[in-house]
């Protein structure tokens, strides 16, 4: 137990921390690195006490600027006599992955942007492009978002990503922000334990990561019976199941808010739960349209395909992308009547159970342990990753036109997943001439045959 005085000392010790890194360090990083961090965090605050009538204006302001522009600078959409977003095609992930110069402004300099692909969790991988600033602009949205949680900026953090080659920049940021980073794929159950025992010495931390992986996290420490002490939670890259929910709060504490986040790796944080069970639409920064198959707009209520229009980057418009992901928006009829902000509500994304492959060994791996791997090699268009018995996996891939993959390269990919898995897995591929979606339409990078638990 903590006495008294050593709770005032370590509440002061924070207090005088996160002064010293918000008015000393962070504006020092920003001057020096050039970035507008700490601006854009400020303007969300503002976000967030906007009215729901001036919101919908800033809205409608920015998606006319934005067709103006594209129709006027971005070779693609150049010359278009149209006037309302609806009127402009739908941007598939294909297009964006053959036409990327076309997409590209022709007021911005290729070689100083900052080249983006997806995380290919849908099995296809594409590229965006943006300013350096912009960059900022979203980290300052994703640090706003988990403030929803709770956590402030210098609070310990539990950090679970996919870059591990961290980089001097990274590390330092690791450092000031007091972040423990921990590669989210290919966990054993020893090292769920020791991650469980490192963070188990320090005082109120905050976990952000992928679901499935925080999930794991929480299945070993009820395991184990060891409790750190954790006040939030924030989820993003994949689906938050009411499981794992579950497990979370019964590892963690039934009151710890958990914050599940919406967007994609080309630059689009889409919308985040906050005090409702809905998602807040950030529409300062994105317009969301709801579809049907042959690209029309669904009521609201009913499913449809999502179609994203970024607000923010010109560099490389992104207009009416399909992403592949389902949803459904609420009705304005059934917004809540008290709630903390003033965006639009998305009702539901609608997900895919997010498989996990598991192995006779306790190692699960989820849809980033494979793009974590496959994004390196470009030739491969799509691929899928099919599990019948913990033995073993069959990838089949599809190669981009007049392309091959010689067997050796073969062999190094399969050398790079039996590291993750300790040789416990007998994996195999097939090259396919079609990888045919789910039945909702979406492809699905890992099709799991065992039963979940």
């Amino acid at each position: 137990m903590f006495s008294i005085n050593t709770i005032c000392l370590v509440i002061t010790y924070m207090a005088f921390y996160r002064f010293f890194l918000n008015k000393i360090i962070l504006p020092v990083g920003d001057a020096l690195v050039g970035g507008n961090y700490l601006k854009y965090i400020k303007h969300w605050k503002t976000f967030d006490k906007a009215s729901e009538a001036a919101l919908k204006t800033l809205e409608k302001e920015k998606l006319q600027i934005l067709i103006n522009y594209a129709t006027t600078h971005v070779p693609y959409y150049r010359n278009l006599k149209i006037s309302e977003i609806s009127e402009f095609p739908i941007l598939t992930k294909s297009i964006l992955r053959e036409r990327v110069s076309d997409l590209l402004s022709e007021e911005y300099d290729v070689s100083k942007l900052d080249k983006h692909h997806s995380s290919g969790s849908t099995g296809v991988q594409s590229f965006t492009y943006m300013t350096h600033d912009h960059k900022f602009f979203l980290r300052a949205l994703q640090t706003h978002w988990w403030t929803w949680s709770g956590y402030q900026i210098g609070d310990p953090l539990l950090q679970f990503g996919i870059s591990q080659n961290r980089s001097f920049v990274k590390r330092l940021k690791d450092i000031f922000y007091r972040c423990t980073y921990v590669k989210a794929f290919g966990l054993s159950e020893l090292e769920l334990k020791e991650t469980l025992q490192k963070i188990a010495i320090k005082k109120a931390i905050y976990i952000a990561g992928y679901p499935s992986v925080i999930n794991e996290l929480a299945k070993a420490s009820t395991t184990n019976n060891i409790s750190p002490d954790v006040k939030g939670v924030i989820c993003f890259g994949d689906k938050l199941f009411n499981h794992y929910k579950e497990n979370i709060h019964l590892a963690f504490g039934k009151n710890i808010r958990i914050i599940d986040t919406y967007g994609c790796a080309e630059g689009l944080l889409m919308a985040c739960k906050y005090d409702l069970d809905y998602y807040y639409i950030m529409s300062p920064h994105v317009y969301l349209e709801i579809v049907d198959d042959y690209g029309s707009p669904v009521p609201d209520g009913q499913m449809g395909h999502v179609l994203v229009t970024c607000l923010t980057n010109y560099a490389m418009p992104i207009i009416r992308y399909k992403l592949g992901d389902l949803a459904i928006k609420l009705p304005k009829e059934q917004y809540p009547n008290t709630r903390l902000l003033n965006y639009p509500l998305l009702q539901k994304v609608v997900g895919r159970e997010t498989d996990i492959v598991k192995t006779t060994k306790g190692i699960t791996l989820n849809v980033h342990s494979f793009t974590g791997v496959l994004e390196y090699y470009q030739n491969i268009k799509q691929y899928k990753i099919i599990q019948n018995n913990l033995e073993s996996i069959e990838i089949e891939y599809l190669l981009e036109p007049n392309l091959t993959l010689n067997d050796s390269v073969l062999l190094e990919i399969k050398s790079k997943l039996n590291t993750l898995t300790n040789n416990c897995l007998d994996i195999t591929f097939k090259l396919v001439k079609e990888i045919k979606p789910t039945k909702s339409g979406k492809p699905q990078i890992i099709e799991s045959n065992l039963k979940l638990k």
